[in-house]
């Protein structure tokens, strides 16, 4: 009777006792019959003692812990952490959400990356979006890439094999890659001056 948890906003210290807390404020603290993660700090599961505890907790979205917010999830419905690059600032969350909504899922929040501190208010060109998937065939259709607005977008899912931008073949990525790129057609495979496949 196991339901999954994954931090999606805050602080990434994980206080246990206030985890406890919270759920002891939609269950009894008495229905709960362990807690803990698998190695993950970001991911944490909530075994109950009885189902109708488990499908009461599932009704909702998401857990607020002081100023974290968990993902509320059945333990295969994993929430995947989908990093969009050269993503410009001015391009709103919401035109991002329209794109990936179209993946499937449940598009729990999206969210511009930031430098490292003490320049943590400045904004990257990435944008995080985390998305609740049903199962693991529903995050296969998420693309390799998609353009936004004329602009290349490398698309990076947390756990999914290394593809190549640049050959689009899988096991290395595009600074590791050895394939020939023809200086005349461009065409990535070969390098005939006269532009032909070899």
């Amino acid at each position: 009777e196991a339901v999954g948890l994954t931090l999606i906003k805050g602080d990434d210290r994980i206080d246990r006792s206030a985890i406890i807390a919270a759920s002891g404020k939609i269950v009894p603290v008495a229905d709960l019959e362990s807690f803990g993660n698998l190695g993950d700090q970001n991911k944490w599961f909530i075994v109950f003692k009885t189902n109708l505890s488990k499908m009461k907790f599932l009704e909702l979205e998401n857990l607020i812990v002081n100023e974290q917010t968990f993902a509320i999830h059945k333990p295969y419905g994993e929430v995947k952490l989908i990093r969009l690059l050269n993503v410009p600032t001015a391009i709103s969350d919401d035109y991002v959400r329209d794109i990936t909504l179209k993946w499937g899922g449940t598009v729990i929040n999206i969210e511009c990356e930031t430098l490292p501190r003490p320049y943590s208010n400045i904004k990257t060109f990435v944008r995080r979006v985390r998305i609740k998937f049903a199962s693991h065939d529903a995050e296969q259709k998420i693309p390799l890439s998609i353009k936004i607005v004329c602009i290349n977008v490398p698309v990076l899912l947390d756990g999914r094999l290394q593809v190549c931008y640049r050959c689009k073949e899988s096991g290395h990525v595009k600074s590791e890659c050895i394939k020939l790129k023809c200086q005349i057609c461009y065409e990535i495979g070969h390098d005939d001056p006269q532009g032909r496949k070899s």
